[in-house]
């Protein structure tokens, strides 16, 4: 059973998922967009892959209006943060009178609320094993309103298999258990993932002015859902990033090119 207690410095309390749990966020709620301000919230690719769809703009506009770049990672990976307005609140930029206005595509960390995903990868067997967690903040009235879920049953809800799909592909980057072994990467090397991980256009101009594809053993039905789908294309940079980085065998060097 969750305990209640929540801590009087930070306001939040995170406790393993042991079970179904009661939740609602709707206008109904008396805390209704509460959580939607001060965050501390990174963007993984695929969500500033669906953002930048969902307004029209390029990744470099999305990125300038709406975002911040961070190295804060320990092993220098570039990652995105979702700026917040310059206002009392700290607002999210997303949020309105009645909501969120991105909500089908909101960022997966909003997708998962009230629980908390943490990812860690199998290296034996090359899988991801995940785990959840239950979190609490003092402002949140959700728990005590609404029906009782199960994970499986909020996961569907949430429409949070894609996005899981998609960031297990971005974890198996950062998370890769080659990558403490080779040390830091390079401000070259920064860069590529910069291009590759979040900016489909540029990484996408750069695929297919390039005869990248060609140098690996890829399947014609893939080679064309890479030019013509973004989520494709995402997938492919985390494997070539896996790859150029690491020396991973995500793909195989084209023997006859």
């Amino acid at each position: 059973m969750l305990n209640q207690d929540i801590d009087s410095q930070t306001g939040k309390d995170m406790r393993p998922l042991d079970g179904p749990f009661k939740f609602a966020c709707n206008p109904g709620v008396d805390c209704f967009t509460e959580c939607c301000r001060d965050l501390d919230l990174t963007l993984t690719p695929y969500d500033l892959l669906r953002l930048k769809k969902n307004l029209q703009v390029t990744t470099e506009d999305f990125i300038e209006k709406y975002a911040s770049y961070d190295f804060s990672h320990k092993m220098g990976f570039p990652t995105i943060k979702l700026k917040m307005e310059e206002n009392e609140r700290k607002t999210c930029p997303f949020v309105g009178p009645q909501g969120c206005e991105v909500y089908e595509d909101r960022p997966s960390a909003c997708r998962t609320y009230p629980l908390a995903r943490a990812t860690q990868k199998y290296t034996r067997y090359g899988k991801i094993r995940e785990a959840y967690f239950v979190l609490r903040e003092s402002h949140c009235l959700g728990f005590d309103a609404g029906k009782v879920w199960t994970l499986d049953q909020w996961k569907k809800d949430q429409g949070l298999e894609e996005y899981n799909r998609m960031n297990d592909g971005w974890a198996a980057v950062v998370c890769s258990p080659f990558a403490e072994k080779r040390g830091g990467l390079s401000e070259k090397e920064i860069q590529l993932v910069y291009m590759s991980a979040y900016n489909i256009e540029l990484f996408r101009r750069f695929v297919l002015g390039s005869s990248l594809l060609n140098k690996f053993e890829i399947d014609r039905e893939r080679i064309r859902k890479i030019e013509a789908e973004d989520e494709e294309l995402l997938l492919f940079a985390f494997d070539w990033l896996r790859f150029a980085l690491f020396g991973e065998s995500t793909l195989r060097l084209n023997q006859h090119g």
